[in-house]
C-alpha cells in the first residue's frame, strides 16, 4: 500500500519518510569558496505553507534537470533537519535535505496555486512588524533614485531607491549585484513602460542602525527580482493604482544618478572596507583582515617554486597533468598551461619587513609584459630556466607602494590583491595609520651587518605549536596558493589562532632570516 501524501505542516525530524505533493516557488544555485554548487528551494503546499529543502553538492547533478521553478512535484523521502539559517525563507521549524533516496516526480497539481507570496505591506516594514531573521515578499513602485554607484572593494554596483505601497509609506531598497545589473539592463531595454514596480522576493529586511536608516536589500543569490511582471496580480493591481504617484524612469535617469553619486575619491576606494594599517600594527592581527599598508619591495623570496606556474586557460588556477590533460581543480581542461606569475616579495616600510605574496594580475602592470611573453623571449634566446628568476623582474624592485593584501593567521606572507603607486595617495595614507600603542614593543636592528629587522613580543604567554603546511590546496582548502582567488579575498573564513611575534633574544639564538622575522614563526593551529 503507497503512502499517503502529507501535509508540509505535520513535517517534523521524527522520521524521513515524508511524502507530500508540492510546488516549486523558488530555486536557486550556491557556489561555496571551494567550487562546491549546492541548490537551494521553497516547495508550498495546497494549504500554503512553505518550507525550504536543501539538494547537497554530491546530488545536484541528479536532481538539477529534474527540478523547474513553478512545477509540481510529488516527493518523497528525506532527512529532516532544524532549520537553523541565519536568515530564513520560510518559518517552518524543519527544512528538507535531499537524499540518495529521494524521490521526485513532476505531476500536474491543479489544487496548488501557481502562484504563492509570502507579502509583507511597507507599513509593516515601517512600523517594524517584521523578524530580523525571515525574508520576506515585498512588492512597491519606484518613485526616486537617489544612488547608482560602483561599490569599490569588488567593482560591482548597487542602486538604492525608495518604494511605497498603496499605504504611501517609503522605505528605502538597496539591491546589489546580479539583481542591480538586472534593472539597470531593464531601464535600457523598456524605455516605454513608465513606472516600475518590483516584486522582490525573499528580501532581507535591516532595522535602522545609527546613520543607516531602515533598508530592505537583496539576500544574496536567495532574492529573486521581478520587474512590472504584470502576470502576478498582486503588481499588476499595485501599477494600476500607483500610476499617478510613480515618476516615470528612464536609463537615462539612472546614468544621470550614477555620475552625480558616484563620489568616491581614488583613495575611498582603494581603502573601502578594509583596515589602513602599518606593517607594524599587521603583525599584531589575530584574524582574518583585508589590509592596506604602504611598504617598499625589496628581494624576491625564493619559495617552493620559482618565478611562474602553470595556470588554467579559463581560471587563474593550477593545473596538473591528469590522463594526459592538463586540468585546475574547478575541472576545467586546457589544451596548454598558460604561465601565470606568481611573486613572493619581502616588503619594508623602515622598520618591519614582511612577506607578500604578488599574483599575476598586479605583477603585469609592475613589470609591463606577461609570464608566457617574458617565458616565450627567454626559450627564443635558448635562456630558459624555470628556476632562474629572469632580470627583467627585478623592475618591481625599490618601489614604494601603497598595497592592498589579505592576511590570514595560518600563512607566512599577506596576499596581495591590489595597489597603488600614486605618492599623493601613499602619503594619505600613512596619515591613516593607527597610533602604535605598542611602539616601545617594536625594536629595530642596529646592527648595519645583518638584513633582519625584528620585533619584540607582548606579555601575554602563548603556546605555539608548528606552523601548517600552506604548498597543497588540495589538503588544505584555504591556502593562500596558485589557486587562491583574490576576487574572494573578503569571503567569511573561519580564523585559526596565531602567536605573538617572538623576542629579539628567541630571534638571534635561533638565527631566523629575514624571510622567517614576522610570519613565518610556529603557530597554534
Amino acid at each position: 500500500m503507497a503512502r499517503p501524501i502529507e501535509y508540509i505542516s505535520s513535517i517534523d525530524d521524527s522520521k524521513d519518510l515524508w511524502k507530500v505533493a508540492v510546488r516549486c516557488k523558488h530555486l536557486w544555485s550556491v557556489t561555496s569558496s571551494q567550487n562546491r554548487e549546492h541548490l537551494e528551494l521553497i516547495l508550498f503546499d495546497s494549504k500554503l505553507d512553505l518550507i525550504q529543502a536543501i539538494v547537497p553538492s554530491y546530488l545536484v547533478s541528479k536532481f538539477k534537470t529534474q527540478l523547474e521553478l513553478g512545477c509540481s512535484y510529488i516527493m518523497q523521502n528525506f532527512k529532516v533537519s532544524s532549520n537553523d539559517f541565519s536568515f530564513k525563507s520560510t518559518d517552518h521549524k524543519f527544512k528538507l535535505i535531499f537524499c540518495g533516496s529521494t524521490f521526485v516526480k513532476k505531476v500536474q497539481l491543479a489544487d496548488i496555486p501557481l502562484n504563492h507570496l509570502k507579502l509583507i505591506g511597507i507599513n509593516a516594514i515601517i512600523e517594524g512588524k517584521y523578524r530580523t531573521n525571515l525574508l520576506y515578499d515585498i512588492i512597491g513602485g519606484v518613485t526616486e533614485i537617489s544612488q547608482a554607484q560602483i561599490i569599490p572593494d569588488n567593482n560591482k554596483s548597487k542602486v538604492v531607491f525608495s518604494l511605497t505601497d498603496l499605504s504611501k509609506h517609503h522605505v528605502q531598497c538597496t539591491i546589489w549585484g546580479k539583481l542591480d545589473v538586472q534593472l539597470n539592463e531593464y531601464y535600457t531595454t523598456h524605455k516605454a513602460d513608465g513606472s516600475i514596480v518590483l516584486l522582490l522576493m525573499n528580501a532581507r529586511i535591516k532595522e535602522p542602525q545609527g546613520n543607516y536608516p531602515l533598508n530592505v536589500s537583496n539576500a544574496w543569490n536567495g532574492t529573486k527580482l521581478l520587474i512590472n511582471d504584470l502576470s502576478i496580480e498582486e503588481v499588476k493591481n499595485l501599477k494600476e493604482k500607483l500610476k499617478d504617484d510613480m515618476p516615470t524612469l528612464s536609463s537615462s535617469s539612472m546614468q544621470m544618478e550614477t555620475t552625480n553619486t558616484s563620489v568616491f575619491s581614488d583613495l575611498d576606494k582603494f581603502v573601502w572596507k578594509a583596515e589602513v594599517l602599518s606593517l607594524s600594527d599587521i603583525a599584531y592581527l589575530q584574524t582574518e583582515t583585508t589590509c592596506v599598508t604602504v611598504a617598499t619591495l625589496e628581494k624576491f623570496e625564493c619559495g617552493q617554486s620559482g618565478w611562474y606556474y602553470d595556470g588554467c586557460s579559463e581560471c587563474t588556477k593550477s593545473v596538473t597533468l591528469k590522463d594526459g590533460k592538463f586540468m585546475c581543480y574547478s575541472k576545467h581542461i586546457s589544451s596548454e598551461p598558460v604561465p601565470r606569475f606568481k611573486l613572493e616579495v619581502l616588503a619594508s616600510d623602515g622598520k618591519l619587513k614582511y612577506k607578500f605574496v604578488f599574483w599575476d594580475v598586479d605583477c603585469v602592470k609592475l613589470i609591463g609584459k606577461s609570464a608566457l611573453q617574458m617565458k616565450l623571449d627567454l626559450m627564443e634566446t635558448g635562456d630558459f630556466d624555470p628556476l632562474e628568476f629572469p632580470y627583467e623582474l627585478d623592475v618591481m624592485l625599490k618601489k614604494e607602494l601603497a598595497i592592498r593584501a589579505v592576511f590570514q593567521p595560518n600563512k607566512a606572507s599577506l596576499s596581495v590583491i591590489g595597489f597603488k603607486a600614486d605618492e599623493v595617495l601613499r602619503t594619505k595614507i600613512k596619515e591613516r595609520f593607527k597610533c602604535e600603542e605598542h611602539t616601545s614593543k617594536i625594536v629595530v636592528s642596529t646592527d648595519d651587518t645583518r638584513d633582519d629587522m625584528h620585533t619584540a613580543s607582548c606579555t601575554p604567554t602563548i603556546t605555539t605549536s608548528e606552523k601548517q603546511s600552506h604548498d597543497d590546496p588540495q589538503t588544505d582548502p584555504l591556502s593562500i596558493t596558485a589557486d587562491y582567488d583574490p576576487s574572494v579575498a573578503n569571503s567569511a573564513l573561519t580564523p585559526s589562532k596565531r602567536s605573538i611575534p617572538v623576542t629579539v633574544e628567541e630571534l638571534d639564538s635561533a638565527q631566523l632570516s629575514s624571510t622567517k622575522i614576522i610570519r613565518d614563526i610556529k603557530l597554534e593551529k
